[in-house]
């Protein structure tokens, strides 16, 4: 499936649920039916929150996103789906041994509460116990223990006809799950996924072999499908076979036969490697490291042309024509067109909230760059996942799992350009009837349109009901008394003070809102009474601006006015941050109250309380001072009033360095000295120093005693001088 393909109805409507409503999903498909890039379409248009991953490093390389395990850091033992199993650590977790393992930070915590939509891809590999332990991790940070993951809506993308998840532990874990598969977790149980399959097939467009396949998926091939396939069986004469590529079933098969191959290519042998940056981990290469060629040698991309051109695709084949340095060209099997390949790049990404936003963002942390090609005159059927091939050389034989063959075939486009090696037979095609009985819990269109609307209603109430939710305000006042509790910071039992008030407020606009969201629930529950619409929108048209004034006067401000008398002040700028993002908590929270709709309808209508005031900028304590920017604030603060010692007390400075600051003005003209010192002091300085011309600074000072300083008779030597 190609970016340009139009949008079909089944992938209309998944996108307009996983976009616009709460529901969890399940997209599944057949090989070739799009679910990549029906990944890509919603990472480019949600407007949630997300965060993309999958069970093994590869597959979250190729989705954009990072292992499950990395993310929540999953345990690499079984999880028990039960509190108090008694069960040993070291064998297995349970819900009050799992938070003894896992370590979360600040910023991952403030991550989880913020994130809204969660993409597991590749989900036939994910384990039934470990999706329960992100429910669990998920209900825990998020502190919504009554909503399976913690309120996040999750959608699961793969095709549980391919390659099943790995449970060495099945004898134990089968005492409380029904099935490995994560379909058979326990938090699915009560609140199934939608099931949505994406029917139209971009592989292939021949319809006996798509019949065939289907059939095949669904262990109903019959005597003639099995008569049409051994059609296909040859052999004997494999030597002869031109730009084919055989899929077996492990890697040292694979692996020995592209290296006999390449041993009998005539010429010189190449090596490339690949770039790597930062963090990658050796696990997550797309291709191997240092890659070995040899002109005539049979390759295949494994990565979409990232240009615009489109020139190739994963697992397109091609023969090397010409290898010149750091230059590879190579002639497709398919066009005859000759190509000098680039390099790549893959990136590794982690997750990090912008406090700026309030939203999720991917960062870079590593990259890995090589050509994007490896030799193919094999491949492993586990590696062939997701690729589509023209020709192929299938050794279909009775050491296949289950599965197995229903990919390796699926592979290919048609079934004229595959050659098997050995026969099918019924015990090497058998799928697992629980995935069959899973497979028949499919939502049909119907039904998926006929509740859509009513899907999108029931996610803007989750909506409204969410933006009264003041555990975050509370939290944000509690971060804010700690933050000055462990810091040395200028007045800080007044400032202690001020955070204990604040968090009073916070808890008094808590308890407000925790009696409003019950009576908002039962309105929205009969909002389809014209009535009730009423109500609703004068419930919430007046809740918006008290509670929008309540977190600006009592929170928003006065914490703003705070900030500001930290700006110039020493040693306080990793404080000043942390109070900043404090400030942009309440600044999204109002923003999030006064900007409530439902429907066509918006609340609150007055003058905005958010653009009235400048959004925080945590960028801002991280420029470089401007030169001289600190002895201009002395100098305002001075013309403002202040005297020396309180401007030094504000600044946390010395008197010393504040009336040195003061004198740069005098000598410069933009401050008259007797707004620093008095006509007789002046005097008595003055003709002291003219009296010892050649007296130093301190010989004039112990000259005239303690009653005048350094900084005086340097003040005043300073400005006969200019």
């Amino acid at each position: 499936m190609t970016e340009s393909t139009d949008i079909n109805a089944e992938f209309k409507l998944a996108s307009e649920y996983v976009l616009n409503t709460s529901k969890n999903i399940f997209l599944t498909g057949k090989a070739g039916t799009g679910k990549t890039t029906f990944l890509k379409y919603i990472k480019q248009q949600t407007r949630k929150n997300t965060v993309i991953v999958a069970p093994t490093g590869v597959a979250a390389i190729n989705a954009g996103g990072v292992t499950m395990h990395s993310f929540f850091q999953l345990p690499f033992i079984p999880f028990v789906p039960q509190a108090g199993s008694g069960f040993q650590v070291n064998d297995f977790l349970d819900r009050n041994t799992l938070f003894n393992t896992v370590r979360f930070n600040k910023n991952k915590i403030e991550l989880f509460r913020e994130l809204d939509l969660l993409v597991i891809d590749e989900v036939s590999m994910l384990r039934s116990d470990m999706l329960d332990c992100i429910d669990t991790i998920l209900r825990h940070f998020r502190r919504q223990w009554d909503k399976p993951f913690g309120g996040v809506q999750v959608l699961f993308i793969g095709d549980m006809y391919q390659l099943p998840p790995i449970v060495r532990e099945w004898d134990f874990l089968k005492q409380f799950y029904e099935t490995p598969f994560f379909f058979s977790a326990k938090v699915l149980e009560d609140d199934k996924p939608l099931f949505i399959e994406l029917k139209k097939i971009y592989r292939q467009d021949e319809q006996q072999f798509i019949d065939i396949l289907n059939r095949l998926r669904n262990n109903n091939l019959n005597k003639e499908d099995y008569d049409i396939l051994h059609q296909q069986y040859n052999p004997y004469d494999i030597n002869n076979l031109e730009n084919y590529i055989t899929l077996t079933t492990h890697n040292w098969k694979a692996d020995k036969k592209n290296e006999l191959e390449l041993q009998r290519l005539e010429g010189e042998k190449h090596q490339f490697r690949a770039i790597v940056a930062n963090d990658f981990p050796e696990n997550a290469y797309p291709v191997e490291e240092n890659l070995f060629l040899k002109i005539g040698a049979q390759v295949m991309f494994i990565k979409n042309d990232s240009s615009f051109e489109k020139r190739y695709f994963n697992g397109k084949l091609a023969t090397i024509t010409r290898i010149k340095e750091e230059e590879i060209t190579v002639r497709f099997h398919d066009s005859k067109n000759e190509m000098i390949v680039e390099r790549e790049v893959w990136r590794n990404v982690k997750y990090n909230l912008d406090k700026e936003t309030n939203k999720i963002n991917e960062e870079e942390i590593g990259s890995f760059s090589h050509f994007p090609i490896r030799l193919a005159w094999a491949i492993t059927i586990h590696k062939s996942q997701g690729l589509t091939f023209e020709k192929a050389i299938i050794d279909a034989g009775d050491a296949f799992a289950p599965g197995q063959v229903y990919v390796a075939l699926s592979r290919c486009t048609t079934l004229k350009g595959v050659v098997l090696l050995s026969k099918i037979t019924a015990s090497s095609v058998k799928t697992d009837e629980r995935i069959i009985e899973f497979s028949n819990r499919e939502n049909t269109i119907e039904e998926l349109i006929n509740n859509l609307e009513t899907e999108k209603k029931e996610y803007s109430k989750v909506i409204l009901i969410k933006a009264f939710n003041w555990n975050k305000v509370v939290s944000a006042t509690e971060d804010f008394l700690d933050a000055a509790d462990l810091r040395d910071i200028p007045d800080k039992d007044e400032v202690l003070l001020m955070a204990k008030t604040m968090i009073e407020k916070a808890k008094e606009q808590q308890q407000v809102a925790d009696k409003f969201i019950p009576r908002l629930q039962f309105i929205l529950n009969n909002v389809h009474l014209p009535e009730k619409e009423n109500e609703l929108n004068d419930l919430v048209s007046r809740a918006v601006p008290y509670f929008c004034s309540a977190l600006h006067d009592d929170l928003l401000m006065p914490i703003r006015k705070y900030i500001a008398t930290l700006k110039g002040k020493q040693k306080v700028k990793a404080y000043t941050k942390e109070v900043i993002e404090i400030e942009l908590a309440f600044y999204h929270q109002l923003q999030n109250v006064e900007k409530l709709s439902f429907g066509d309808t918006v609340f609150y209508k007055g003058e905005s309380f958010s653009s009235s005031i400048e959004k925080p900028d945590l960028k801002e304590i991280s420029k470089k001072a401007e030169k001289g920017s600190s002895q201009k604030m002395t100098l305002q603060m001075f013309n403002d009033g202040k005297r020396i010692d309180e401007i030094a007390n504000y600044r946390g400075l010395s008197i010393g360095t504040i009336e040195g600051h003061l004198a740069q003005f005098v000598l410069s003209g933009d401050l008259d000295i007797f707004k620093l010192i008095s006509q007789e002091k002046f005097n008595t300085i003055a003709d002291t120093a003219k009296q010892n011309k050649n007296k130093t600074v301190t010989d004039i000072k112990l000259q005239l005693g303690d009653d005048f300083t350094y900084n005086e008779v340097r003040l005043v030597i300073g400005y006969l001088k200019k």
